[in-house]
C-alpha cells in the first residue's frame, strides 16, 4: 500500500513538472517578433502582409510626443517603421545594417537618390518601404477660379490668399519655392498661408476652415475618394517625396524578412497599397505593365506619368548648420 501511494504521489509531482515545462515551451515558441510604428502613418496592409511570426505593437501619437523614436529602439522592437522626417531622431549607433541585397538591387533611381541623400551612416541601416508624393488638396476647386491649375504656381491664386495650410517645414517649403523661381523671397508663400500645420492639414480643408492644403497623398487619399468636394493636384514640376522607411535596432537578432517585402508588393496587396497613396521603392515603369485596379479618375495621381514622376525629388538630411541657415532665410522673409 505504501509503495502504491508513493508511486501515485511521484506520478502527480512529475506530471506537474512536465506540464510546467510544456507551458514554458509553448510560451517561448509563441513569442513573436515585433514591428512598431504609428498606425496612422501607414495603411493596415503593411501589417496584414506580415507573417504570423510577427505582431504589430502600435506607438500612440501621445507617446511619440513624450518619447521620440530613439527611445522606442530600447523597447521590444525588431523593426521600426517611420516617416523620413523622423530619421534624424534615430541615433545611428542604435541601428544595425539591414541586409537585403536582393531588394536593394531593384531600387528605383528615386530610391537610390533618397538613400544617397541620407549619407553613408544611414543608407545601409534604413530600408525604404514605400513612397508618397506631396500634393495640393483643394476644397470646392470649381468655385476658386484657380490660375495655373497644373503648377505649383496655383498656390498664388488670389482666391487662396490666407487660405492654404502648409506643412510646418521651412526646408520643404523652400524646396518648393525654388521650383517656382522664388529663390530666397518666401514672403509670397507666407502671404497665402492660413496656417503651418501638417499634422491637422486635412481637417482644416475638410471642415471648410481652409480652401487648400499641401500634404502627402497618403494622408488624404481616403477623404479624397469619399468626399466629392475634394480634389488633388500633383504639379507638373514634380513634388517632394515623402518616404516610409524601416529601421532595425542593434538589439534585435533577427534578419530582415525579405518575404514580407515581396508579399506586400506582390499581387495580393499591390493595388490596395497603391490606392492608399503609396508606391513601391522600385521602378514605376514596371507597375504600368501590370493590370492594376486603380480608379480611372485618380490614375494619374496614384500612378503618375513618368514626365512628372521624374521631376519629383527627395530632401537630403541637413547638417545643423544648414538647418540654421535655412531657418534664418525663412524667418527673415515677411508676408506681403
Amino acid at each position: 500500500m505504501h509503495t502504491d501511494l508513493f508511486g501515485r504521489r511521484e506520478f502527480i509531482k512529475y506530471g506537474l513538472i512536465s506540464s510546467l515545462f510544456f507551458l514554458s515551451g509553448c510560451s517561448t515558441s509563441q513569442k513573436k517578433l515585433a514591428l512598431r510604428g504609428v498606425p496612422k502613418s501607414f495603411p493596415r496592409e503593411f501589417v496584414n502582409s506580415l507573417s504570423t511570426d510577427w505582431e504589430f505593437l502600435p506607438i500612440k501619437d501621445i507617446e511619440l510626443k513624450k518619447f521620440p523614436y530613439s527611445s522606442t529602439l530600447q523597447a521590444r522592437t525588431d523593426l521600426l517603421v517611420l516617416n523620413d522626417g523622423w530619421i534624424s531622431d534615430l541615433p545611428i549607433n542604435s541601428l544595425q545594417e539591414i541586409k537585403a541585397d536582393n531588394i536593394r538591387n531593384n531600387f528605383s533611381r528615386h530610391t537610390s537618390s533618397f538613400l544617397d541623400g541620407l549619407g553613408e551612416d544611414y543608407e545601409k541601416k534604413l530600408l525604404p518601404l514605400a513612397v508618397s508624393p506631396w500634393v495640393i488638396l483643394f476644397r470646392n476647386e470649381d468655385y476658386l477660379a484657380l490660375k495655373n491649375k497644373n503648377s505649383w504656381e496655383v498656390i498664388f491664386s488670389s482666391s487662396l490668399t490666407n487660405q492654404i495650410v502648409f506643412p510646418n517645414s521651412p526646408y520643404l517649403l523652400i524646396s518648393i519655392a525654388q521650383k517656382v523661381d522664388l529663390v530666397n523671397d518666401f514672403s509670397k508663400i507666407k502671404s497665402q498661408a492660413k496656417s503651418f500645420d501638417d499634422r491637422n492639414a486635412l481637417n482644416w480643408v475638410v471642415s471648410g476652415r481652409a480652401n487648400a492644403a499641401v500634404l502627402p497623398l497618403s494622408s488624404c487619399v481616403d477623404s479624397l475618394i469619399a468626399d466629392p468636394r475634394l480634389s488633388v493636384l500633383l504639379p507638373q514640376e514634380g513634388s517632394p517625396l515623402n518616404w516610409t522607411v524601416l529601421a532595425s535596432p542593434s538589439l534585435s537578432p533577427e534578419l530582415f524578412p525579405t518575404d514580407w517585402f515581396d508579399f506586400l508588393w506582390g499581387s495580393t496587396y499591390l493595388s490596395r497599397v497603391i490606392r492608399k497613396g503609396f508606391l513601391p521603392p522600385t521602378n514605376l515603369s514596371d507597375l504600368r505593365r501590370k493590370n492594376l485596379n486603380i480608379p480611372q479618375k485618380y490614375q494619374s495621381i496614384f500612378l503618375p506619368e513618368e514626365s512628372v514622376w521624374n521631376k519629383c525629388w527627395s530632401l537630403p538630411i541637413l547638417s545643423l548648420e544648414r538647418k540654421k541657415d535655412l531657418a534664418l532665410k525663412w524667418n527673415n522673409s515677411q508676408p506681403n
